[in-house]
Parts: C-alpha cells; sequence; structure tokens
C-alpha cells in the first residue's frame, strides 16, 4: 500500500462530513497546558494548603509519580472543598494560557489552523458541522472566528448569557459541544450557569462550571447543563456517518461508549494524534471495521498511518493538523 491509497482510505472515510471530536492534544499545540503542567500546578497552589490531608497526599504522591490526572484521582475520595479548590485552581491555570492565545490572535501572531479545517468542511452539504470536545478552553471557538464561520455554544444573550439546548435547532456552520464545561461557564450562588466570555477572574459569588478529571466527574456529568449537552452529544453520535478524532484520547466513558458501538457496526473513524495510548489503539483495533490511526512515528519526521490490516510509514508529520489537512484538501 502506497501513499495514495492510503490517502484516499483517509478521504473516504471523511467524505461525508464526519462528527469530529477533539481532545487535549487537538488544543496543546496552541500553547493550552496539558496534563502535566496541571499536575505540578495543583501540587504548588493547592497542595501547601491541604499537607496534612492524608487523601491529597496520596493524590499527591501519585501526581509526583508521573499519573495523569485522571489516574491520580480515580479510587480517592476526596473532600468537597479540596474538589472546591482543585476546580478554581484548573480554571486558573488554563485560563492564563488561554487568554494568551486569545491575544496573539487578535495580533495575528498565530493562525489557528484547525479553523481552516473547519471551514473546508462547511463547504459540503449540508454546510455543517458537529463538534464534541472534552476541552475546557476556547480553543475552537477562538478558531472559528478567525476564519469568519459562525458557532453555536448553546449560549444565548450578549454578556450574561443562559445555556440555551433548543438552540442546536438553529442553522449555525459549527455546532460545538463542551461535555465538561468551558471556561465561560461560571454556577452562581443562586444556582443558575451563566456564560460569562473572556473573563481575567473568576466572578464572585460564582464558581467555575467545569468538571475535573475523577470518579467525581461522572456526578457532575449527572447534572444540567452536562447532562444536557451529554443527550445532545448521544443524538449526534448516533446520526453521524463517521467520527474524526483530533488528540482525542478515549479515557471518557461518557462519550466513547456511543462512538465504540457505532465502530463496530462498520462506521469509519480516523485518529489524528501525536501518541495514541496502548489501551486506546487496543480498543480502536478490536472494535473498528474501518479505521485509520495517524500517529507520530517512532523515527522522527515521519507518520505511521495504522489500518485494519495494513501498516504504512510516511515522511511528514502528517498527526499535525496542519498536514492532515493536507491529506483531504
Amino acid at each position: 500500500m502506497d501513499q495514495g491509497d492510503v490517502f484516499k482510505i483517509i478521504q473516504k472515510y471523511t467524505q461525508d462530513v464526519p462528527l469530529i471530536l477533539i481532545g487535549t492534544g487537538g488544543t496543546i499545540p496552541y500553547g493550552i497546558p496539558g496534563m502535566s503542567l496541571l499536575s505540578e500546578h495543583l501540587i504548588a497552589q493547592v497542595g501547601t494548603k491541604y499537607n496534612s490531608d492524608k487523601v491529597w497526599s496520596l493524590f499527591q504522591e501519585r501526581l509526583m509519580d508521573g499519573k495523569d490526572l485522571e489516574t491520580a484521582l480515580t479510587g480517592l475520595n476526596l473532600s468537597e472543598q479540596i474538589m472546591y479548590d482543585i476546580t478554581r485552581s484548573t480554571w486558573e491555570l488554563i485560563s492564563q494560557y488561554d487568554l494568551k492565545l486569545f491575544y496573539k490572535m487578535l495580533k495575528n501572531e498565530v493562525i489557528l489552523t484547525l479553523g481552516k479545517l473547519l471551514k473546508a468542511m462547511c463547504v459540503p452539504h449540508p454546510m455543517q458541522v458537529n463538534v464534541i470536545t472534552t476541552n475546557y478552553d476556547r480553543v475552537i471557538e477562538y478558531s472559528c472566528d478567525q476564519f469568519n464561520i459562525s458557532i453555536n455554544t448553546l449560549c444565548d444573550g450578549r454578556y450574561m448569557r443562559l445555556i440555551d439546548t433548543e438552540l442546536v435547532k438553529r442553522n449555525y456552520k459549527v455546532n460545538l459541544l463542551k461535555v465538561h464545561g468551558s471556561l465561560d461557564w461560571f454556577e452562581h450562588e443562586n444556582g443558575n450557569v451563566y456564560s460569562l466570555p473572556l473573563q481575567n477572574n473568576i466572578p464572585e459569588q460564582m464558581h467555575p462550571k467545569i468538571i475535573p478529571p475523577g470518579s467525581e466527574k461522572y456526578r457532575s456529568i449527572a447534572q444540567p447543563p452536562c447532562r444536557d449537552v451529554i443527550h445532545i452529544a448521544d443524538n449526534f453520535i448516533a446520526k453521524a456517518e463517521s467520527f474524526l478524532c483530533i488528540g482525542y484520547g478515549f479515557n471518557d466513558e461518557q462519550i466513547q461508549t456511543n462512538i465504540i458501538s457505532a465502530i463496530r457496526k462498520g462506521k469509519p473513524i480516523v485518529v489524528v494524534t501525536k501518541k495514541l495510548s496502548d489501551t486506546a489503539l487496543t480498543m480502536i483495533s478490536k472494535n473498528a471495521v474501518k479505521y485509520v490511526v495517524i500517529q507520530e512515528s517512532n523515527t522522527s519526521g515521519y507518520t505511521d498511518f495504522l489500518m485494519k490490516d495494513a501498516r504504512h510509514t510516511e515522511k511528514g508529520e502528517f498527526w499535525k493538523i496542519e498536514d492532515f489537512y493536507n491529506i483531504l484538501y
């Protein structure tokens, strides 16, 4: 199998405007912190407050041993106050880097190639792309703005925006579902959840409406508005003809269960990432009938293309959005 054959398979699998899933690997290239930097931040900012807490100490030990945040939190029953502080500290770190990216974009210092890809996918009928992300950051929103794409984030209003799931029925080019919350979302003491864009600090009497990793997230997702967003995501997944995953690590059961069911039935899936974990790769290879995993090769400057019954290595960095775009267009 040569390059042309591989590229034709990828083009075929994505020709019907796939449902796009974007994970942290899709926004880290734009300067958004990943799990490693977040772990260091939590130890530095929250750790000193809870040094005497035995559960926190165990959590911190796991982080220092190199475990990712999701694994480190799993099975631990951290207090409500600790989880409160983790959420706020997480928001503060990611927001800091997110706003830096925003101002770089305003000064034309960065091109968000993700927007270029989304705009190209908006061209075929029905001229609409559905995107699901587990990220809190606003890289997808910035990308759409930079390339003049209308985007629906399920928020209605101008300054104090309320989440309205009915907005998904309107005619936007990109429908964005943020299933773990957003940097813009805050829960007021009165119980209402508002979207307040581009805040430098957490507003008084409010708490970030983002869901941190770990077992606690399952309880949080069962509450509105994330519960309602997940319901819409399930509908999008059921209707999708194919899937394109960008930097998505396959560690969110609420999202991937229905995707795994769909690819078992023959719906194609294309995964573009720097490196897919062995667990995720096994999950794809054992369940998907039609798949292509595009990831960095062990040989610098090369890309591996992994398929059902074939493997191809090609010179180039096609696991990056800039080069992957050139495969499709």
